[in-house]
């Protein structure tokens, strides 16, 4: 297709189309990767576990998603202590659960808005939130927005999205023995609250 599109014979109509199926096949493509991930997960593939910073992981997240924060202008405010306590757990996991989070906080953040990612420590968990100053997410949605395929009933049709970035979340942390909840009202933005134990052995 991306031959084609170099072709000097083809009309603005046609370009059109060309643009439309590269768009379902990149869909499609995410479709199946998050498959594969999610079913890696779930059946306990990625078992590989290792003492790591919370910190060095969310720089990683962050690092990622830079030009998106700038081109949609956005404030972002990172209050994560450089000293931590350590967790055990699988750093491509863990980079992955902060990305599709902070991911989706940019998605759903309008041009200019705020953007927060928090971490504190308390007795033998650590507690890590990411913030944003979105639409929200309606009450009556909340309960299955870790559920596979669900989308909540206020996001548009031309947002894109496979509906199984938030089931990756829950997969990992619930592999790290950790827990994670929302709380958002409409219009006022939405925080994600991830609690992931500490490396005991590390204390």
């Amino acid at each position: 297709m991306e031959l084609i599109e170099r072709s000097q014979s083809i009309t603005e109509q046609q370009h059109e189309f060309l643009k439309r199926i590269k768009q379902s096949v990149h869909n499609i493509t995410s479709l199946i990767n998050d498959l594969l991930d999610l079913g890696r997960i779930e059946t306990g593939f990625d078992s590989r576990k290792e003492i790591i910073s919370i910190k060095v992981i969310i720089d990683y997240a962050l690092e990622g998603v830079r030009n998106s924060v700038v081109q949609k202008e956005l404030k972002m405010h990172v209050r994560v202590p450089e000293r931590l306590p350590v967790i055990l757990g699988n750093p491509v996991r863990l980079r992955q659960l902060f990305a599709n989070l902070i991911g989706n906080a940019i998605k759903f953040t309008p041009t200019g808005g705020k953007i927060e990612v928090r971490a504190v420590s308390e007795q033998d968990q650590l507690i890590l939130q990411v913030q944003d100053s979105g639409p929200g997410i309606p009450a009556a949605d909340q309960p299955y927005i870790f559920n596979k395929f669900y989308r909540a009933s206020n996001v548009s049709a031309e947002t894109t999205g496979t509906g199984l970035g938030l089931a990756i979340v829950k997969s990992i942390v619930d592999n790290h023995k950790g827990r994670i909840w929302v709380e958002s009202s409409l219009g006022e933005g939405t925080i994600f609250t991830v609690v992931l134990p500490v490396n005991e052995n590390a204390l």
